[in-house]
């Protein structure tokens, strides 16, 4: 089989090709929306953290064995300051698993944030990823319970959701009424995903109270904001020039996505979030930013000086640190599950007999 897809790829190597120098050669104004900009370093002493997380899986034919390690890290003069969390535990095979251990992780890195928010002075935090795509993502089992049920469910348990705020317990809230939810609800496993939906939301609610604060960074983006082609923004900014600068801001209102939600809805419509690109350093990666306020163009080029006093190659050496320290390989969960156990076959044993 490998035999006929290496004959492929020589048959359509130029083909290939050809369609990449199309790309390549896409033609559309950059110059109004892009600035070269040489940025230097700020001689401002700001107290800067950084924070990520990450998951992994193994499929057991009866069960999901999943690890999640999430960390927030202040940088101070004579090493770190660190918020950790992690969780291992087994859940069932459903179709919202993805979604839930992605839940899952989110809270864990937004209540770190949090914690080392109120417990430390920091000027600036930054997040790996997108937080207002963590926000506008539509709840996966939204539309499969009923209305009451939703109702019941809010009414109910959103307020013990919303105390926990203060006591900032680094863990999953929604578990604590995990057995009570199932005798409620017959062990059905969607109310207790919409509670841990909720609980989400309840938390980004809190972290947006910081939103000065708070800086989201992403390596790669599909997004096509800026000039609503096939080709991303991203790639488009990247071939147009390879020195340090950034894109002019583009503003997103939270009130023209077309959803409610379920908690805090004045609150989460009334935001108004600041998307640019920035490179760091001369022909180095482009990353794109998101900042959950409305910024100006001498707010983001104050911005970016601060964080290239932490980068090395044009990337925050927080986040590097941050990320180097949470992500879980296949053999660290291979590890993890021989020390809990488990002997039972995943299903693909037999594929390397």
């Amino acid at each position: 089989m490998l035999d006929s897809l290496y004959e492929k790829a020589l048959k359509k190597r130029d083909n290939i090709n050809q369609q990449i120098k199309e790309i390549e050669s896409f033609q559309v104004d950059v110059s109004e929306q892009w600035v070269d900009y040489p940025i230097v370093e700020s001689n401002l002493n700001t107290n800067i953290a950084a924070g990520d997380g990450s998951i992994n899986k193994r499929k057991f034919l009866p069960f999901i064995f999943y690890a999640i390690c999430a960390e927030g890290l202040l940088n101070v003069h004579n090493g770190f300051k660190r918020v950790e969390s992690s969780e291992i535990d087994i859940i069932a095979h459903h179709k919202y698993v993805e979604d839930r251990l992605r839940s899952y992780m989110n809270i864990f890195e937004i209540k770190n944030a949090l914690k080392l928010l109120k417990e430390y002075d920091v000027d600036i935090f930054l997040f790996d990823g997108s937080i207002l795509g963590n926000l506008i993502r539509p709840f996966p089992i939204e539309k499969e319970l009923k209305k009451q049920v939703k109702e019941k469910i809010r009414a109910k348990y959103l307020p013990l959701l919303e105390e926990e705020v203060n006591i900032l317990d680094v863990a999953i809230t929604s578990s604590k009424f995990a057995s009570e939810i199932a005798d409620e609800f017959n062990d059905n496993t969607e109310p207790m995903i919409y509670l841990e939906n909720l609980e989400n939301m309840v938390f980004i609610s809190e972290l947006m109270n910081h939103d000065k604060k708070i800086v989201a960074i992403s390596k790669t983006s599909t997004s096509n904001e800026y000039f609503d082609s096939k080709v991303p923004d991203m790639a488009i900014f990247d071939m147009y020039s390879k020195k340090q600068g950034y894109s002019k801001p583009r503003y997103s209102y939270v009130k023209d996505v077309k959803m409610d939600f379920p908690v805090k809805n004045e609150f989460f419509k009334g935001l108004t979030f600041t998307i640019f690109y920035a490179r760091l350093e001369d022909h180095k990666n482009m990353l794109k930013f998101e900042l959950p306020y409305r910024a100006t163009e001498n707010d983001i080029t104050r911005l970016l000086k601060t964080i290239k006093n932490i980068s090395a190659e044009g990337y925050p050496l927080l986040l590097k640190k941050a990320h180097n320290d949470v992500v879980i390989r296949k053999n660290d969960l291979e590890n993890l599950s021989k020390i809990i156990g488990f002997r039972e076959k995943s299903g693909r044993e037999m594929l390397n007999e």
